[in-house]
């Protein structure tokens, strides 16, 4: 939840007993989707996140690996439905479940393909 004031509240639990973050992706790609999330996710920057994530979609820079095509995909498709363009979120959703990914991709992308699921259910 965030106020007028933008001061952001945010409710979870803990999943694990490890409170260290994971380091940054020291690889292009890998760091694009990392600033893309937080900005989507934390600070509600849709419209920055939207810039990042169009950047790699569009082959700017090193082409993405299946996965991480994958992850942007989903999060594009998502920031599209969380601004009202539901024609473009259609279409980016429908790219990302046509991603080809091996049973160890989608073993380590669990969260990213329920997150699909969601968006497209």
């Amino acid at each position: 939840m965030t106020d007028p004031g933008g001061n952001c509240l945010r409710i979870g639990q803990p999943i694990s007993q490890d409170l260290h973050h994971r380091a940054a992706p020291k690889d292009a790609v890998g760091k694009a989707l990392h600033h893309a999330a937080l900005l989507a996710d934390s600070k509600e920057d849709l419209d920055g996140a939207a810039r990042i994530l169009d950047r790699v979609l569009h082959g700017e820079g090193e082409p993405p690996t299946p996965a991480q095509l994958f992850r942007a995909l989903v999060l594009r498709g998502d920031v599209a439905l969380r601004v009202g363009d539901e024609e473009a979120a259609a279409a980016l959703l429908a790219q990302a479940a046509a991603v080809d990914l091996t049973p160890a991709e989608r073993a380590a992308l669990r969260d990213d393909l329920m997150r699909l699921e969601e968006l497209v259910g």
